[in-house]
Formats: C-alpha cells, structure tokens, sequence
C-alpha cells in the first residue's frame, strides 16, 4: 500500500481531527481567552506536525506487512497455497487479517489433500476395475477365435476389440494423471517398437481385413524416449487406422531418420480421410468429427491422449489427410525434446 493509500484509508479521522481543533479553538477563543490569529495558526501547526509525526510513525511500522500483502495482490500466479507466512502483524486489524488469510489457507489446504486422496482412490480404481475386466475379455477373446468363421462370432470379437480399447483409454486417462512418475527415457529403436506395435495387434489385422507394412532401416535407429507411452501412442494410431480402413485395405507404418538428428514415425492408411473443417480439431478431448459420427465407434479420447503424451514426452504428433484417400499421423521426434537420434 501506497503512502496516498495509507492517506485515504485515514481522511475521516484527519476531517474528524480537523473539526475537534477548530471546535476546540473557538471554545477557548469564546469562553476563556481570545486568541490572536498567530496563536490560533500556531496551535493548528503544532497539530498538524504532531499528527503528520504520528502518521509517519504509524504508516513506517505497518509497511512491511503491508508490502507483503501489496506483492501476494499483484503477483501473477495468485495467492500460493503453502507461501512463506506474513511478516508479523502490528495492529490488531492486521492479526485479524492474518488470521482470516491463514485459516482459509488451512481449509484450502485441507480441501486440496481431500481432493488428491479422491482422486487417488479414483485411480486405485480404475486400474484395479480394468485389470479385472481384461480377464473375462480375453476368455471372450479366446472363446472367439475358437469358433467358426460365422458373422456372429466375429461380431462378437470386433465388440471384445472395443471394449478392451476403451478399457485402455480408460486405464492410459487415469495414469496420464501421474504422468511424470511413470516416466522412464531410454533408447528406443524407432524401427523395433513399430514392428513390435504391429505385431501386437496380429488378430485385429486379420478380423478386419487389412494389412500392415512396417518400413525402416535395416540397422537401429534409436532416440531417447519412453518406450511405454511411445508405445501407446503408436497403439492408437494403429487402432485408427484400423478402425477408419476399408477391409482389404493397407495401413503403412514408416520410421525414419530426418534432418538435424530429428526422427519420425508415422501410420498411414487408405481409409475415409478427415474432412478440413474437422482437421484443426482431431485432437481435441472428446472430438468425434464427421467420420466418428458416421461410424459410432469413435469416444473422441484417443487421439487426444496420443498428442497429450506425445506433448508431454516433448515429441510433436501432426496429420496429413485427404478426404478419400487416407491420413498419415506423424510423430516427430527432435533432438531439443527429451529425444535424441542415436543412429
């Protein structure tokens, strides 16, 4: 707070003062001696000093509380919860405010730990429900794949397919939550996890009709990432691929170097394309688009949590599409990221 502040907060007592000296003088001056026009200006000087006096006085011991308040008002982030306490108050309006500021701080404090214990209880959940679900789907699965080549059957097996990739959407949102304690970079060789990812998803191929191809060097090609959530990312946008293909159709999946120690993996199909007006907003939470609506298999999830991990690994995931013809989703891996090409 300003000196002019200070000085504001305090006009009605200095009015207030004003008025009992000018009472005061015109009650001597009337009823014990008159006073001469020197006399008078000088009593009201030797208030108005005192009082200044006073006043700077005051103002010089409330300042670094004050200040302390001032800097907590203009910062940018707001009031932290936890900041170091105020300095000491020296007026009881300031021990009441301190007070009033840390009690809130306590039950805000209190409702943030509240908060996190849900939230952990919440994914303590999730991770116990899904991996309790996997169990009778990979009977169904199973069950499934035993059976005749009928319709039926297969529908049987693409609706285990959606419900185990919603189990996984469901399990990757809850742990995206912690992410940066289920981080762990290493070297990845781009060329073995595309492999691996395709390989991963044999029976889903086959269901559907579409064939894969993987293209990279023959000898490694290694970056620096996590090669668990890299894989995740690289298992949606195969499972897109798959979803949005024509049986019959190709899906080709491609890692390469780049300029600059850079490095890529991308999934391309020959399915439907993505519309342009739908293009600027594939990766937004809970995005269908046209296709989606089209075809009611879409949660609008995935795609937003391959370039939310994609965002926090440092890495960058694009696409390229043309309506009837196909997409290609890029992942782009530079070595200013947590990335670095190896080889």
């Amino acid at each position: 707070m300003s000196p002019r502040d200070y000085l504001l907060d305090r006009l009605p007592l200095l009015a207030g003062f004003a008025v009992a000296l000018l009472f005061l003088l015109l009650v001597v001056h009337l009823g014990v001696a008159p006073l001469s026009l020197g006399d008078a200006a000088y009593i009201v000087l030797l208030g108005a000093v005192a009082t200044a006096a006073l006043l700077a006085v005051d103002h010089r011991r409330q300042r670094p509380f004050r200040r302390a308040v001032a800097r907590r008002l203009e910062a940018p982030e707001g009031v932290e919860l936890g900041a170091a306490p105020l300095p000491p108050a020296k007026t009881r309006e300031q021990r009441a405010f301190a007070e009033l500021m840390a009690r809130a701080q306590r039950q805000a404090l209190g409702a943030l730990q509240e908060h996190r214990r849900s939230a952990e209880q919440h994914r303590s959940f999730v991770d116990l429900w899904v991996h309790q679900m996997k169990t009778p789907l990979a009977v169904l699965e199973l069950t499934a794949e035993q059976q005749d080549d009928s319709d039926a059957w297969r529908s049987v097996a693409e609706e285990v397919d959606h419900l185990a990739h919603g189990l996984e959407l469901m399990l990757t949102s809850a742990r995206l939550e912690r992410f940066e304690l289920d981080l762990k970079p290493t070297q990845v060789d781009l060329a073995d996890l595309a492999r691996a990812g395709v390989n991963g998803i044999k029976a889903s191929w086959i269901r559907h009709g579409v064939y894969p191809s993987v293209l990279a060097p023959d000898g490694p090609m290694t970056v620096e990432s996590d090669p668990k959530w890299l894989a995740v990312v690289l298992r949606q946008l195969l499972t897109n691929a798959i979803k949005y293909s024509p049986r019959g159709g190709r899906v080709r999946v491609e890692a390469r170097a780049l300029g600059g120690g850079a490095a890529s993996l991308s999934v391309a199909d020959e399915g439907m394309g993505i519309p342009p007006e739908d293009v600027p907003r594939v990766f937004e939470r809970f995005f269908t688009g046209a296709n989606g609506r089209r075809t009611q298999a879409s949660t609008g999830m995935g795609l937003f949590l391959a370039a939310e991990i994609c965002r926090r690994l440092g890495h960058e995931l694009g696409v390229e599409t043309a309506v009837g013809e196909g997409s290609t989703f890029t992942v782009t891996l530079r070595p200013a990221g947590l990335h670095r090409l190896e080889g």
